[in-house]
């Protein structure tokens, strides 16, 4: 097939040879290419978009096949969500929700726990508790809604148990504690709370199995002993716990926990005990003893703890070897209690922050260990636990510990932040409780209630299985009926040689043919390929096809839309249009090749010419084409190029002349402008050619006398420009030294008794008009007004040289001074001199100045500028790393560097402002010329943004942000201080506007990207808890 380039040129080449008057019905098929062949299947890869008898790569391949039903429907087999047989239920996740799935998936695997709570009725006589929790409510039509914690959690276990879903939602027990679901908590609390709560919920109850269930499964007891040094008498305190919290840190294996958990505490100094037997303070030794243990012993690990120095929480990523036997004997002062327990649950939390990561359970059931990962829940293989692959799956943290030698019957993490132990029954009270709780397990022992909620959510599974197979099917069939009927249409869409066809837009084609079967299809929109006569476009042949009118007429039926495009929408005019357009660009083209070789080289002398403007000629061609672009709605004009003139006029208007060719050569006097550099002279032949295009283009020949009032025009400026250069000349003669800005009046000099104070602006502008006094305007006056404040005083002290005054005045000689008075007009006068009188009478020699200085107005700004110091608003600081390996030399340079910064030198001039009580030494004056103080930075240094009333925290935060460096790991030093008090203020700190803050690095950065934005996260949202959730009641 030829390519679009060939098939543009074969359209058009006709136009080589016709004139526009002569175009017939037979160029204008050519030019919208109907005699074009249709391409066929196998020999077009892709659809010809040059030619609209091509309707092949639409889209139409696929339908032109068979088609699977999977490709009708979108929904997924029902039967996916079914619970698979011999399997366990997961549960859930509601955004953040993990950690107590994982805690409910534990307590649902305590046996004992879960027939108590079967065994909970809710009190119909008891509406509502102090913890905003109704015990039951009845709906109208009788039906039971649990409202209450137990109640939720009553019914979740029976679905969990029985339900024929792949998994279950928790939102009832989730809504009813009030947690946000899409916020992550500490998971060891919610356990403490959530516990504590239904052990106080629970003891309304008046079965003793259910009321003391918590007590008799998780309570256990040890007592706070402490042995007096001197008489050795012992006092015990008891104690109950839910659950052992042990230390992780520094530790490698779970006997080391337990044993600082259980070792003696040392009393003494100013933390002596009082000795009840000595009746005074001792040295004493406290431990405390365990006495009794629970036949559920669940041990915390405290993986997460909090950092004083931050204000946040880290993760110990420190490995952990715990046992799958632990034997509790040696803790115990009973020997021959039964205290062997095995391990039948760890609970695992992925990530390497506290305030990010999954949760995740893993615990033994019938012999076998499961994980439990919301909603799936997978069967381990083997009968040993494998943690190696959750600890694989975190990543990179702050410090990967080594994993530890396998041991056989211990296991290894450094994720497990709880760990579950179950009291080994004996043999023979093993299969007597095997027997009873099968029995209480059963579903025929629920309560008549949760078996009608345990049954309802099983029909309505059902219900949505049927539906969702329903809408499976009734996808498949009207895709099925999509498909027969685009084949069909599809095939009748080549129109046949001779029939009536019509024009469809190609765009619209690929979407009939590619849109989803469950999206409709758009109407068919042709109104873009109109052209301004109401026919189709010949520009826009490429974006359309030719189709039969048959398949025209049922496509326009189905999906309505429009304009209809048929045979006789060929457009006679835009043809034309465009012949004459391609006539004229070839005309183009070879003039423009003549223009340009002819005008390289310059007109002989004694040849005749033209005057051409350099613009016009450059553009001359552009300015046809552009003529010739048709306004919209309207027709072409081929008319003069100066169509908006006023043809009553003998001379051309400048105005009206403006894009028009050779316009740039007339003055404002409509004459030939003196400006030679913008006219080019041009032999007689190209004139002749630039003049068929614009035949009403101003028109000079060589001989063409100049615009003489133009000609007096550049007379006087050029007179003007010599007075100019006359006089910058005598001034900077007389001011030589004021010019160039050297021997300057210095009060160190002694020979200097008098100078006077001239406005900084005047002087820049002065020295711009002598050093260029063509392009500058002279100068007729010296302003000194905004040196003299409203008192009519001078606003500055004299002798004092900071920032503020070298950019408002500079001193000048008395005989400078008189040289400006006679040579400009001066406002005021300011004159600074050297109080000669106290020289005299030995008192110390003062400067004095008239008008004396205004300390009204010096005091107010002084005030000013030390309160914008220390409040501001989005401020710039800077902060500086410093690399520990420096040498000495180097952490000298950067002390130096520490000091200097932090001072007014470093201070970037968006923000600087004059502490007035400062004065600096005079002889700096000498070298009045303006510097920079612009801070510069140092490789290492970044830009930090900050408010005055922003704490050291929140600047930790920043500096994260910047660095990557968490807060716990920043040193800040400012002025050689460290930087420590985390609630003060950046005012009260000292910190202002364009200072230097240095950073030091305590401890390796993290590895993992997404750890230390985290922390960024979490800090900057205050901590709340379960503060207002119903673990902690309502608000409160």
């Amino acid at each position: 097939m030829p390519t679009k380039v060939q098939l543009d040129k074969a359209s058009w080449q006709w136009t080589d040879t016709t004139s526009p008057d002569d175009v017939t019905a037979e160029h204008v098929e050519l030019a919208y290419r109907i005699g074009l062949p249709a391409c066929q299947h196998n020999t077009c890869r892709q659809n010809c978009k040059g030619n609209p008898n091509c309707l092949v790569g639409l889209g139409e391949k696929e339908w032109l096949c068979d088609i699977k039903d999977e490709r009708w429907h979108e929904v997924e087999d029902p039967n996916l969500e079914r619970r698979a047989e011999d399997s366990f239920v997961g549960l859930k996740n509601l955004g953040a929700t993990c950690y107590v799935n994982t805690f409910l998936q534990v307590w649902f695997h305590n046996h004992s726990f879960r027939a108590a709570m079967y065994k909970w009725r809710p009190l119909r006589c008891q509406a509502t508790d102090k913890h905003n929790q109704s015990e039951s409510s009845t709906t109208k039509e009788g039906g039971y809604t649990p409202t209450c914690i137990c109640g939720h959690l009553q019914l979740l276990f029976a679905l969990l148990q029985f339900s024929n879903r792949r998994y279950i939602d928790p939102s009832g027990l989730v809504n009813c504690l009030g947690l946000d679901a899409a916020l992550q908590q500490d998971a060891q609390e919610f356990s403490k709370l959530f516990m504590s709560l239904l052990e106080e919920t629970l003891s309304q109850q008046t079965h003793p199995e259910v009321r003391d269930v918590i007590q008799q499964q998780f309570r256990g007891q040890y007592a706070y002993v402490t042995r007096c040094n001197n008489c050795g008498h012992s006092s015990r305190q008891p104690s109950k716990f839910y659950e052992l919290d042990l230390n992780i840190k520094g530790h490698r294996e779970l006997s080391e926990s337990l044993g600082e958990f259980l070792q003696d505490e040392h009393l003494d100094g100013a933390n002596q005990y009082f000795c009840d037997n000595c009746r005074s303070k001792q040295d004493a030794t406290r431990r405390i003893q365990l006495q009794q243990l629970p036949p559920v012993l669940n041990i915390q690990l405290l993986r997460f703890v909090f950092d004083r120095q931050t204000g946040t929480k880290k993760k110990l990523n420190s490995f952990i070897q715990f046992p799958e036997v632990l034997d509790m004997t040696p803790y115990l002062p009973r020997k021959d209690a039964e205290t062997v327990y095995e391990l039948t649950a760890v609970l695992i939390h992925r990530g390497p922050t506290a305030y990010s990561g999954h949760y995740v359970a893993h615990v033994r059931q019938e012999g076998a260990w499961h994980k439990f990962n919301d909603e799936e829940v997978e069967r381990i293989e083997g009968r040993n636990l494998k943690l190696g692959s959750e600890d694989d799956l975190q990543g990179g943290g702050p410090k990967q510990g080594k994993r530890p030698k396998h041991v056989k019957g211990h296991h290894a993490s450094k994720n497990a932040y709880m760990l579950v132990y179950t009291r080994r029954p004996s043999q023979e009270n093993q299969a007597d409780n095997s027997e009873r709780q099968g029995i209480s397990l059963s579903e025929d022992s629920l309560p008549g209630y949760l078996q009608d909620l345990v049954r309802q959510d099983r029909a309505q599974f059902e219900e949505w299985v049927q539906e969702m197979a329903g809408m499976r099917q009734r996808s498949i069939t009207s895709g099925r009926a999509r498909h027969a009927e685009i084949t069909r249409l599809y095939l009748m869409l080549p129109p046949k040689p001779g029939s009536r066809y019509e024009w469809l837009k190609s765009d619209w084609l690929k979407q009939w043919l590619n849109v989803d079967s469950n999206t409709a299809c758009k109407p068919i929109d042709n109104s873009d390929l109109i052209c301004r006569h109401g026919n189709l476009d010949p520009d826009k042949i490429q974006q359309v096809k030719r189709i039969s009118q048959e398949a025209a007429g049922i496509l326009h039926s189905k999906y309505d839309g429009g304009p209809r495009l048929s045979g006789t929408s060929l457009c006679l005019k835009c043809v034309r249009e465009r012949c004459r357009m391609m006539r004229l660009k070839s005309n183009l083209n070879e003039d423009s090749k003549f223009v340009t070789t002819t005008t390289k080289n310059k007109l002989e002398p004694g040849l005749p010419g033209y005057w051409v403007g350099k613009a016009s000629l450059r553009q001359w061609r552009k300015m046809v084409l552009d003529r010739e672009k048709p306004s919209e709605g309207k027709e072409p004009e081929v008319a003069n190029c100066d169509a908006g003139q006023d043809m009553t006029s003998d001379q051309p208007n400048v105005e009206s002349m403006v894009g028009t060719f050779n316009a740039e050569l007339l003055c404002p006097h409509n004459g030939l402008s003196t400006d030679e550099t913008l006219r080019k002279l041009v032999p007689v032949a190209v004139w002749e050619r630039l003049h068929v295009y614009f035949p009403d283009a101003p028109k000079f020949n060589q001989d063409q006398e100049l615009c003489r009032a133009c000609q007096h025009r550049d007379e006087q400026q050029e007179q003007d420009g010599m007075l100019r250069v006359m006089m910058a000349a005598d001034q900077k003669a007389a001011l030589h030294q004021l010019f160039n800005d050297r021997h300057r009046p210095s009060w160190e000099k002694k020979e200097v008794t008098e100078a006077y104070a001239v406005s900084r602006p005047f002087l820049e502008q002065w020295r711009e008009f002598v050093r260029q006094p063509l392009k500058h305007a002279p100068l007729s006056e010296v302003n000194n007004a905004f040196l003299i404040c409203n008192h009519n005083r001078f606003v500055f002290e004299p002798g004092t040289v900071d920032e503020v005054t070298s950019n408002m005045y500079s001193l000048v000689w008395p005989h400078e001074w008189e040289f400006l008075t006679k040579n400009f007009t001066v406002d005021f006068a300011v004159r600074i001199f050297r109080d000669q009188e106290a020289s005299e009478n030995g008192r110390p020699v003062t400067l004095e100045c008239q008008p004396e200085s205004c300390m009204e107005c010096i005091m107010a700004r002084q005030t000013q500028a030390r309160l914008e110091r220390q409040e501001y608003s989005g401020a710039r600081i800077y902060v500086r790393k410093i690399v520990t390996e420096l040498d000495s030399v180097g952490h000298t340079q950067d002390e130096e560097d520490r000091k200097r910064s932090s001072h007014d030198t470093a201070r970037d001039p968006d923000f600087f402002q004059v502490n007035g009580s400062k004065k600096i030494r005079l002889s700096s004056y000498a070298d009045s010329t303006r510097r920079s103080s612009r801070h510069r930075k140092v490789r290492g240094e970044k830009e930090v943004i900050v408010s005055s009333g922003n704490t050291l925290k929140e600047l930790k935060i920043k500096v994260m942000h910047a660095f990557s460096v968490a807060p716990f790991d920043q040193t800040l030093h400012f002025c050689g201080q460290q930087l420590t008090d985390n609630e003060s203020t950046l005012s009260s700190l000292g910190i202002e506007p364009g200072c230097v803050i240095t950073l030091t690095v305590d401890m390796p950065q993290s590895e993992d990207p997404f750890a230390v934005d985290e922390i960024f996260q979490a800090s900057s949202v205050p901590e709340a808890g379960f503060k207002g959730t119903g673990l902690l009641g309502s608000g409160t």
